[in-house]
């Protein structure tokens, strides 16, 4: 996909050429809808910029371009033609020079927005920190190890809880400061603010006062945590209207039978407690377990648009789409298993879903042509074909960030099939480094509180009692991450921990999750529509975004969709920020839009 890019950016991508598949293309859009990135290529600082900010702005859809301060002074009426400023290179201040930062405190007086993720003031001009009403409290920098939300009123928190803390996986620089103007909703151990918030003229600014490598995966990273704070600090300085190309709100829950529970028709009443909140439920079924009645159940939940079904096992605990305990079968056995699979699907008359629920995360590389037939072509799962549970694994460093527990990417090798994954970072924990570079899962998957499914561990089968409110947090912990890093909420779990739960246990913890995450808006899909909208979602790109003085919008769209994507348009109000969406059509190539704000 190509599309208009300045020289400035062309210098830049040429100074941070990488060829990891971790580090994205730079992809700039064109018009004055869009944000603008200062850098200096020329600083060895700018190659950590891909992983910690270009890879979430693509991520998080929102148009920006790049400006290489190493190619001329800054003028402000350049930097008003955008929507926001954004720093996210370390030590800026040393290339800013006198006259840029008064250009870019008069563009932010005249409304073009600032958010400033480079902590280290000491570099920058008296000036800046005089009109943040910023004094820095030591001329050292302190180690921080973590952050703690303090205020969950205001738009950059609102989805948090006063008292939370975010752990660090190593402490990272930072700058202890006094501010006298302002918001500060999020702080550091010693009381210091994490950030601060504040008006300035017409224009908005949020200055972090922690280093921006906090957003290296050895550090934290992205989807860690505090990737809410991020993009709403972008988006809360933002002129208005701003348009952004983010996953909507979506929410799924994955529930897989590997050893074959669901049989008859009344195995699948909880499904009615699931649709009381809004879920349409995923799963995974132990295909020689469903009995006729069961299969009559199936297809009125199918019918009524209640659940979709992924074949999931052969029979308890053998894999359909990889092999048994003879081994991995071969193509012919699973022509068989795959015909068998056909049969049982229009006995019940279903369609299976499109994304594929390989038991074990293991399918062989013999049924990729069987899937594909089928068009069984989405992934719930990092895994690549042949690869056993118990065997390595590569570390592919799927997009957006590298990192093999929130993905949006195509397996490598196999473009035909997109991983469309959220599995909390409690997977991260169970994958240990091989020196070649790939990796093995822990092979009892998740450990003590370490685990991604919202049931293990927490069951009568385990305790004495099912730990109802743990279970709830849990739940709710999963689908806020999700949520707050714009991937999409997602929860799994499985039958053999299911079947200690009492559909009135079931029903309260739904409820009590339900209420831990009211603040957050939640759109109830199934996983196959997220799994196409978010393929969708990747592989389009706004080229161009421009706002007219009469308040409409103009973008351009290209690439290819095949579902209808849909902004997020932006606006203030009061001292927060509000939104809407904004359907913008399916694409095939080309799609011009203009709608009013």
């Amino acid at each position: 996909m190509s599309h208009e890019r300045g020289s400035n950016s062309l210098q830049f991508r040429a100074h941070n050429a990488v060829t990891s598949h971790r580090v994205p293309r730079v992809q700039e859009t064109m018009g004055n809808g869009t944000l603008v990135v200062l850098v200096d290529a020329t600083r060895p600082e700018s190659l950590h910029l891909p992983v910690t900010l270009l890879s979430a702005l693509a991520h998080f859809g929102m148009p920006y371009r790049v400006r290489d301060l190493s190619l001329g002074p800054l003028r402000a009426e350049e930097l008003l033609q955008h929507r926001g400023m954004v720093i996210a290179q370390e030590h800026l201040g040393e290339a800013l020079r006198g006259s840029d930062l008064a250009e870019i405190l008069r563009a932010v007086q005249g409304g073009t927005g600032l958010v400033n993720f480079d902590f280290d003031l000491r570099r920058y001009d008296q000036s800046y920190l005089d009109a943040l009403g910023m004094t820095l409290t030591a001329k050292t920098v302190m180690a921080a190890s973590d952050a703690t939300v303090t205020d969950n009123a205001g738009f950059l928190t609102f989805t948090r809880t006063p008292g939370e803390r975010i752990p660090f996986k190593r402490p990272v620089p930072a700058h202890a400061v006094r501010s006298n103007r302002g918001n500060s909703p999020v702080s550091f151990a010693d009381g210091s603010p994490l950030l601060t918030a504040c008006q300035i003229g017409e224009g908005r600014v949020v200055q972090w006062m922690v280093s921006p490598k906090l957003w290296l995966p050895e550090v934290l990273g992205h989807a860690r945590g505090l990737d809410d704070l991020f993009w709403k600090s972008i988006v809360w300085v933002a002129r208005k209207p701003f348009v952004m190309k983010a996953m909507p709100p979506f929410v799924r829950i994955r529930l897989d039978d590997c050893r074959g529970f669901w049989r008859d028709g009344r195995d699948f009443d909880f499904v009615d407690v699931l649709n009381e909140v809004g879920h349409i439920p995923n799963l995974g079924l132990c295909m020689r377990a469903v009995t006729p009645d069961g299969g009559r159940r199936v297809k009125k939940l199918f019918d009524e648009g209640k659940a979709d079904f992924s074949p999931h096992t052969l029979e308890a605990d053998v894999s359909l789409f990889y092999g048994d305990d003879a081994g991995e079968y071969s193509t012919d056995q699973l022509a068989t298993l795959m015909a068998e699979m056909d049969a049982a699907l229009a006995t019940w008359g279903i369609r299976p879903s499109r994304v594929l629920s390989d038991h074990n995360h293991m399918w062989s590389a013999r049924s990729v042509p069987f899937l594909i037939e089928r068009g069984i072509t989405f992934k719930m799962n990092v895994t690549c074909p042949g690869e056993t549970w118990e065997g390595p694994h590569v570390d592919w460093a799927p997009a957006p960030y590298g990192q093999m527990d929130y993905v949006l990417d195509t397996i490598p090798g196999h473009p035909e099939f997109f991983v469309a994954f959220n599995h909390y970072p409690t997977l991260e924990t169970a994958r240990f480094a091989l020196p070649d570079g790939r990796f093995l899962f822990n092979r009892d998957g998740g450990f003590a509180e370490h685990k991604w499914d919202f049931l293990n561990g927490l069951t009568k089968s385990t305790l004495d009692h099912n730990d109802v409110d743990t279970m709830a947090h849990r739940f709710a912990d999963h689908l806020r991450l999700g949520l707050d890093s714009l991937f999409f909420g997602g929860v799994i779990s499985h039958t053999h921990f299911m079947k200690d739960l009492a559909l009135g246990e079931l029903r309260e913890i739904l409820q009590r999750a339900d209420a831990l995450t009211a603040r957050h808006t939640k759109r109830y899909v199934s996983y196959e529509h997220i799994a196409e909208y978010a393929r969708s979602k990747v592989e389009t790109h706004l080229s161009h975004v421009s706002i007219s003085d009469d308040g409409h919008i103009g973008v351009t769209l290209i690439g290819r969709a095949t579902v209808p994507l849909e902004l997020y348009v932006f606006r203030n109000i009061d001292e927060g920020v509000e939104h809407r969406f904004e359907s913008i059509g399916k694409c095939d190539g080309v799609q011009r839009l203009r709608f009013r704000a």
